[in-house]
């Protein structure tokens, strides 16, 4: 522990993650403080910013609230920390990744590195071709705004049990926003927008990983959206139930509106892509669009079911006239 903790206060470790707080050019937070003012003296504000660290001074500001429009008319909230918070976190996360890919499942394939959706689109191929045809295609209601506070530090000491680690964790996700009517301190949730938060999530998840991995049921996951697999109709409505269970114990809820269960004959979308019967293509974020190219490949199917019956029909009766 005192080894992590002796990484996670180097030098190097704080300029690196400065490098990589700078080249993703992010806004300012509450204080104003852009990157291109914290570079223009970065060798002692990265100097300062270690030492309060180190010595305990250090207190993370509040999140920048910014609301950014989705295409279906609603909202998505961000929340923002200040420059100097994000390379405070980015050098935890320096430490934290390789320490938790040694641990986290080989179902979870969000927000880790040399992985993306395109894996986790090539894993549900794999479970399909071995016989897990019955899908719950599920996502879960509001996720990073419903992670219980207690329970994630519980899940973050069993792999860093480091007080003065756990307290700055515990200082990021309960620092609140700022928003247009004043400060707003959570009861629960962390900041989407944060650095750290990703590798939080996927922590909060670790054990619901784990449970069902260690079923009969097959589990493709990417952050809040998943997939469990089955061999038969009867075990993936069984294990609906049990999933739901499962989620509610860890203070989540499955998405009613966006949960379904399914098959690969009948189609379905996932990640960006549309999965039919032996086929996957990429798909616009339109339901709609999906449905309808599930209906082409459906009457194509039937066409080409008619036309074999058709053959098969004046065969036969080519056999009757010889």
């Amino acid at each position: 522990m005192i080894d992590i903790a002796s990484k996670f206060l180097d030098i190097k470790n704080f300029q690196n993650a400065w490098q990589k707080v700078a080249e993703n050019h992010g806004c300012a937070g509450v204080d104003g403080e852009t990157i291109d003012s914290f570079a223009r003296n970065q060798t002692v504000n990265i100097y300062q910013l270690l030492n309060a660290v180190a010595n305990s001074t250090y207190q993370p500001s509040p999140c920048k609230q910014v609301i950014i429009p989705k295409k279906n008319g609603t909202q998505r909230e961000l929340k923002i920390p200040t420059v100097r918070d994000r390379i405070v976190q980015q050098a935890l996360l320096n430490i934290l990744y390789p320490l938790m890919e040694e641990k986290f499942s080989p179902a979870s394939f969000a927000y880790r590195p040399n992985l993306s959706y395109l894996n986790a689109v090539e894993k549900i191929a794999d479970w399909r071709d071995m016989g897990y045809h019955w899908v719950l295609d599920a996502d879960i209601v509001k996720f990073f705004d419903n992670i219980d506070h207690n329970r994630l530090l519980k899940e973050v000491r069993l792999h860093i049990d480091n007080p003065g680690i756990l307290c700055l964790i515990k200082s990021w996700i309960s620092v609140g926003v700022l928003t247009a009517e004043g400060l707003v301190l959570p009861q629960k949730g962390i900041p989407q927008g944060a650095v750290i938060s990703p590798i939080l999530a996927n922590i909060y998840l670790h054990e619901f990983d784990e449970w069902v991995s260690a079923t009969d049921l097959k589990l493709v996951r990417y952050a809040d959206d998943f997939l469990v697999l089955s061999r038969t109709q009867e075990r993936i409505l069984q294990a609906k139930s049990e999933i739901m269970n499962l989620l509610d114990l860890m203070g989540l809820m499955m998405n009613a509106e966006k949960s379904q269960i399914t098959h690969f004959g009948r189609g379905f979308r996932f990640l960006g892509h549309g999965f039919l019967e032996n086929a996957i293509f990429p798909v616009n974020v339109d339901e709609g669009k999906l449905k309808s190219a599930i209906e082409k490949q459906n009457k194509a199917q039937n066409s080409s079911k008619k036309k074999v019956l058709n053959l098969g029909n004046q065969a036969r009766k080519l056999r009757k006239i010889s």
